[in-house]
């Protein structure tokens, strides 16, 4: 067991650097007064009750930045009896289609009639009836005039009815 003690003293010694840390001989230090510094046991001049704050060797530059406010622009107030003044602005109109029902022999007037007022907004059922009677007779029926986007939707919708309806659209600039 004695030659282990000095090998691991000495590995001890390396890793911790500290040459004192590790050895077979107690250390003794001279005997030193200290000076307690409870607020119980305080025996100086200063009653205050502690020891006092540490301030820091650096100095704190505080700077204070100040924005200007910009002047903002009231809005004029209206009175309840004033009329409220707005801007004639100038919207271009959608361009509008035509929604045409195709005619076919293989319809079945209640499925066209029941489908066109599902699917057209503005059309009831007794005008479906008289669209799918002159759609027979003539080959095409006017359903109405919608924007673009509309009138390609409801024209989709009706064909993809099962058994299928067909519908066209077409520009109404042209058909004028």
């Amino acid at each position: 067991m004695a030659p282990l003690r000095p090998l691991l003293c000495t590995l001890a010694l390396a890793l911790t650097g500290a040459a004192t840390a590790f050895t077979a001989a107690p250390i003794h230090q001279p005997h030193q007064r200290t000076q307690r510094l409870s607020p119980l046991n305080q025996s100086g001049s200063d009653k205050g009750g502690g020891s006092a704050i540490a301030t820091p060797k650096t100095k704190q530059v505080t700077t204070t930045v100040t924005k200007q406010k910009q002047k903002s622009e009231q809005k004029k107030k209206f009175k309840p009896s004033d009329p409220d003044v707005r801007k004639e602005e100038d919207f271009e109109d959608a361009p509008m289609f035509r929604l045409y029902l195709i005619g076919d022999e293989s319809y079945e007037q209640e499925h066209v009639v029941n489908r066109v007022c599902e699917i057209v907004e503005d059309c009831s059922e007794d005008d479906a009836a008289t669209l799918f009677k002159s759609a027979y007779q003539t080959g095409e029926a006017f359903l109405g005039k919608y924007p673009k986007e509309i009138a390609e939707t409801y024209a989709e919708q009706l064909t993809r009815s099962d058994p299928i309806i067909y519908a066209d659209v077409r520009d109404d600039k042209l058909d004028s």
